[in-house]
């Protein structure tokens, strides 16, 4: 399942607005209401915005990311190990989000780096909550993905009888420990630092600090935009609010 998953993996599907036009769900008017791309947008684009400002202040120039050599090392070596032949744009200049090329060997722009970095941080944040923290309420129906099964699927469809499907689901006992993994899984650490706070200063510089501080102000603007939607909503949404999205994966 990872290797078929690690096919289909390119640098377009990692950028957010892309995946979303990919899988045809950009369209307001015809798919209202589909709140993990609407909140996942704002905070794809807060991220930009933050990864902008802060490329602006270390880089004067594009020629001198292109000649930041830690920086290079360091895309190439997600290239060679780990996602070469990714539909890889070789040697050239990363390419747009929702090209047909791919993972780069290099970075030679202000842009594409924080294009690169708005993926790196998206992903490991804001992608890895929307997809972590509701196993308990998806999967605490067992029926819905059981852990499990007892007997082999049913080949031909409308003759199988509840009794038998009972009789595939998993017993009390292994949906009990799976219902403890999941709800475990589904849980904020004690000490959590969501995204946007930045306890230890590995940048000490105040127009950073700034920078953070404006970062931080978004994500609250957001936060109060999904609170206020979700006042409204028998079945809330709350996966991307920012005060709930860690700024890594830890588990």
């Amino acid at each position: 399942m990872v290797q078929k998953a690690m096919q289909d993996l390119t640098y377009s599907s990692l950028c957010f607005p892309e995946a979303i036009k990919a899988r045809g769900m950009d369209n307001t008017e015809d798919i209202p209401y589909y709140f993990y791309r609407d909140d996942g947008l704002l905070v794809w684009e807060a991220i930009r915005a933050f990864t902008a400002e802060v490329v602006d202040i270390y880089y004067e120039s594009d020629r001198v990311v292109e000649g930041d050599q830690e920086l290079q090392d360091f895309v190439k070596d997600v290239y060679m190990y780990g996602m070469r032949g990714k539909k890889s744009s070789g040697s050239g200049p990363l390419p747009a989000c929702g090209s047909a090329l791919g993972f780069p060997e290099s970075i030679k722009s202000k842009e594409k780096l924080s294009e690169y970095l708005t993926v790196v941080i998206f992903t490991a944040s804001a992608q890895h909550a929307a997809v972590n923290f509701g196993q308990y309420d998806w999967y605490s129906w067992i029926p819905n993905a059981p852990p499990t099964m007892r007997a082999p699927p049913p080949m031909v469809k409308g003759v199988v009888t509840i009794e038998q499907i009972v009789d595939m689901l998993p017993d009390r006992g292994r949906s009990c420990w799976h219902l403890g993994a999941v709800w475990a899984l589904s849980q904020f650490q004690d000490n959590e630092l969501f995204l946007g706070m930045y306890p230890e200063e590995h940048f000490i510089e105040t127009p950073v600090k700034e920078a953070m501080a404006r970062f931080r102000k978004k994500l609250d603007t957001i936060v109060s935009v999904i609170a206020e939607r979700n006042k409204k909503k028998k079945l809330p949404y709350y996966y991307l609010s920012p005060d709930r999205i860690p700024n890594s994966v830890a588990i």
